[in-house]
């Protein structure tokens, strides 16, 4: 019993831990996808940065800037992660995906996609 205790618990901790690397919004939309409506999303992520009509919906973008403290040697930068998502005719969320980009020294980069890309959770 003892043994089996030790081998559970750290999966346990470990998969848990997991989670936390996962932005947020991440969990959010993946949660969401396919039953979400645009009031829902805005409510939840707040109003995007850009808004495009499309023939079979909308397009919506997202920004999320988080600056990156100086810690013994690693420059002082700003992580940029962009979320595009794809609403159906009926407002429901039907795609999104996710970017995140490394922008050193800059506080307000712009664009987004200037900085170096990272492969997302």
């Amino acid at each position: 019993m003892k043994t089996a205790l030790m081998v559970i618990l750290p999966v346990i901790f470990g998969l848990g831990g997991c989670s936390l690397l996962i932005p947020p919004e991440c969990r959010y939309l993946k949660a969401s996808q396919g039953r979400a409506t645009f009031d829902e999303v805005q409510q939840k992520l707040g109003a995007p940065l850009a808004k495009v009509d499309e023939p079979n919906g909308m397009r919506w973008l997202y920004e999320v800037r988080e600056e990156q403290p100086t810690h013994r040697g690693t420059p002082t930068g700003f992580w940029c992660d962009e979320y595009r998502l794809t609403f159906e005719k009926n407002g429901v969320l039907r795609d999104w995906t996710h970017r995140s980009f490394f922008h050193g020294g800059e506080l307000r980069p712009e664009p987004c996609q200037a900085g170096y890309e990272r492969l997302a959770l």
